[in-house]
C-alpha cells in the first residue's frame, strides 16, 4: 500500500490546467479523478492502474477541457475492459 501512495505523489503533471465549462482555467486536481474512480470500485489496484494511465495521457497537455478529461476516463476504462465502470462513470458525470 505504501508503494501506491508514493507513486501517486509523483505521477501527477504539475503544470496542467483545466478549462471548465465556463471557460475558466483552474489547476488540475488529480484527487477528483481518484475520488471518481474510488466511487466506482473498492479495488485499489484497479483504481491505481486506471488512474495512472489517465494521468499519463493527460500529461501531454498544457491545458485540457473537462470534456476531454471525461472522455479520457471513459475511453481508458473501456479499453481496459471495465465497461460497466465506464457506464457508471458517464451516469455519475451527467447526473
Amino acid at each position: 500500500m505504501d508503494v501506491l501512495r508514493r507513486s501517486q505523489t509523483t505521477m501527477y503533471p504539475g503544470g496542467l490546467t483545466v478549462e471548465n465549462l465556463a471557460g475558466e482555467h483552474v489547476p488540475f486536481n488529480p484527487r477528483q479523478i481518484h475520488a471518481a474512480l474510488t466511487a466506482l470500485t473498492n479495488d485499489p489496484t484497479v483504481v491505481h492502474r486506471v488512474e495512472s494511465l489517465i494521468v499519463a495521457q493527460l500529461a501531454g497537455f498544457d491545458v485540457v477541457a473537462t470534456g476531454t478529461i471525461e472522455a479520457t476516463v471513459v475511453d481508458t476504462l473501456e479499453q481496459l475492459g471495465y465497461t460497466n465502470m465506464a457506464r457508471s462513470y458517464r451516469k455519475q458525470q451527467h447526473a
